[in-house]
C-alpha cells in the first residue's frame, strides 16, 4: 500500500469519524433541547400546583378568618343575650315589687271600702238587723236592675238551690215550676 492510498484512507476516516462527531453533536443538542424543554415543562407544572396550592391556602386562610369572625359574633352575641337576660330580670324584679306594691295598695282600699261599707250599713236605716244584709228594694236598686227576690229577702242569686229551667227562668227548688215546662 502505497502512502498516499493509506493518506486517503486516513482522511476517509477522519472524515467519517467527523461526520459522525457532527451528527453527535447535532443529536446531542437535540437531546439537550428536548430535556429543557422537557424541564420547562415540569416547571411550568410545579408553578401551576404552587399555584393551586396558594389559591387553597388563601382559601383556607379567608375560610379560617370567617369561622372566627364567626366564633367571635357568636360570643359577642351571646354576652349581648346574658345581658338581656340580665336586664330582663332586673326588670322582672322591679315589675315583681311593684305588682307586691299594688297588690298591697288593692287590700289596703278594700279594707277602707269595706270598712266604709259597715259604717254605710250601721248607719243605713234601710239594712235589716241581721247585719250586713240589705233589704231586697234596696239591693235592686244599688244593682240596678231587677232580680228575683224571695220570701225571705235574698235575691236568686244569692242562694244554692237556685236552677233554672229549660226556657232559662229562674226557680228554686222549694218552688215548683210553671205548669207546661220542665
Amino acid at each position: 500500500m502505497d502512502t498516499s492510498t493509506l493518506i486517503w484512507i486516513i482522511v476517509g476516516i477522519v472524515v467519517v469519524v467527523a461526520v459522525v462527531i457532527i451528527i453527535a453533536v447535532v443529536l446531542s443538542r437535540r437531546n439537550s433541547a428536548k430535556r429543557l424543554e422537557a424541564q420547562h415543562e415540569k416547571a411550568q407544572g410545579l408553578r401551576e400546583d404552587a399555584r393551586k396550592t396558594e389559591t387553597a391556602a388563601r382559601e383556607r386562610e379567608a375560610q379560617a378568618a370567617q369561622a372566627r369572625a364567626d366564633t367571635a359574633s357568636a360570643a359577642a352575641e351571646a354576652e349581648q343575650a346574658k345581658a338581656r337576660a340580665a336586664q330582663a330580670s332586673v326588670e322582672a324584679d322591679r315589675a315583681a315589687a311593684t305588682i307586691d306594691d299594688h297588690a298591697s295598695d288593692a287590700a289596703k282600699l278594700r279594707a277602707e271600702q269595706a270598712e266604709k261599707l259597715r259604717e254605710a250599713d250601721k248607719i243605713d236605716p234601710a239594712v235589716t238587723t241581721a247585719g250586713s244584709r240589705r233589704t231586697a228594694d234596696d239591693r235592686r236598686a244599688v244593682q240596678g236592675h231587677e232580680e228575683p227576690v224571695f220570701d225571705d229577702g235574698t235575691a236568686a242569686r244569692d242562694r244554692r238551690d237556685v236552677a233554672r229551667d229549660q226556657d232559662g227562668d229562674i226557680r228554686t227548688d222549694d218552688r215548683p215550676s210553671a205548669p207546661g215546662r220542665a
